[in-house]
């Protein structure tokens, strides 16, 4: 399966592919030795990279991940083949109830709500900044539209994936 990945304003193609119970990956079209342990119950994963290893703590909503290495947060936006294509082919794009809600990657406290119900935001606009770990993490809207509904208060606790905001 071929993914594209964006991180930072960066393309990556990523093709998985497995052959006799085993994974192989091309990044860019290059072979690349990778193999991943995930620690039970947890979104810790021991990565192994070009004989070179990692721990990184991931959290996903929608097609959206983070991934956390050494401190610092990646965002990384993941599209399969199949949506990539539908999308050259005419410019389609499905947009579901999911995509007008936004839940938090992570389990955190809330610690300001930077908008209010009414509010229209522009795609990347900061609504919601959650702590977790330590660091302050601003939520962004990915699309512009009008917030309907916050289901959150400032200094609440949240759980992955709970809903935030609700947008038309």
């Amino acid at each position: 399966m071929k993914y594209i990945v964006k991180i930072e304003d960066k393309n990556f193609q990523i093709d998985i592919t497995e052959r006799d119970g085993e994974l192989e990956i091309d990044l860019d079209g290059k072979p690349v030795s990778a193999d991943f342990i995930k620690i039970k119950g947890k979104n810790l994963v021991s990565f192994l990279f070009n004989h070179r290893s990692f721990d990184l703590e991931f959290s996903k909503n929608q097609n959206e991940v983070s991934v956390f290495l050494n401190g610092r947060r990646y965002d990384c936006l993941l599209e399969d083949e199949r949506s990539l294509r539908l999308k050259q082919l005419g410019g389609l794009e499905v947009e579901t109830k999911q995509e007008r809600e936004l839940r938090t990657p992570m389990p955190g406290l809330v610690t300001a709500i930077e908008v209010k119900e009414g509010d229209f935001v522009k795609a990347g606009q900061g609504v919601i900044i959650v702590e977790a770990m330590k660091m302050e993490n601003e939520l962004k809207a990915k699309f512009d539209g009008k917030v309907k509904s916050i289901k959150v208060k400032e200094h609440q606790a949240v759980d992955k994936d709970d809903m935030l905001i609700v947008f038309e």
